[in-house]
């Protein structure tokens, strides 16, 4: 199962403003902690890219932790990776490449911020999608080239449904062992 996603980033860019920018390597390489990458939409156009992504195999998710955003969805790729984008009231859209959620090291990792994937998917919007260097706060008009970044899976995947299977009768029979089976007879009004 040890799966290999392969990242491509932009790495040296043109902003809006016609300057040229190498992103240094150790800010790219922060897309394992938080996302560097994002893209932009108009405000108007929030709800219409959710809408978007679902329509091109994204569901929403559930038992993700909330970061403020409107929608949080998620979609498989190569196994055992899926692709997290959450999109903010704001127009910001955050994704990221990460362990399914099928497995326990969804929790822990690996993930790391990806970009391209989520901005083809979105082509039918308007020509107000951007991707947007968050810590400079700019957004980049031309890509000049692109990094490519290999994310390798843990070796040994643990689905985690089994294991609450397992584990549910355990911590269940203890409360079911309270009350007896009389506790749950109608009561004989005779």
């Amino acid at each position: 199962m040890g799966g290999v996603y392969r990242v491509y980033l932009p790495w040296y860019v043109r902003f809006n403003d016609g300057s040229r920018y190498r992103i240094p390597l150790n800010m790219i390489m922060n897309g394992l902690r938080r996302n560097i990458f994002v893209i932009r939409v108009p405000q108007d156009e929030v709800d219409y890219a959710a809408e978007e992504l679902i329509r091109k195999g994204f569901k929403p998710t559930i038992l993700a932790v909330n970061k403020g955003e409107r929608y949080s969805l998620a979609m498989r790729v190569e196994p055992p990776w899926e692709i997290h984008t959450r999109i903010f009231p704001d127009g910001t859209i955050e994704s990221e490449v990460e362990v399914s959620r099928d497995y326990l090291q969804h929790l822990i990792g690996p993930r790391f911020n990806v970009i391209y994937e989520v901005y083809d998917l979105l082509r039918g919007l308007s020509n107000g999608r951007r991707v947007c260097v968050k810590p400079l706060n700019r957004c980049i008009s031309d890509v000049i080239e692109n990094i490519g970044i290999e994310l390798r899976a843990p070796k040994v995947l643990i689905p985690w449904k089994p294991i609450a299977v397992i584990i549910s009768p355990m911590v269940l029979m203890p409360i079911i062992g309270r009350f007896s089976v009389s506790h749950f007879l109608p009561l004989n009004n005779h």
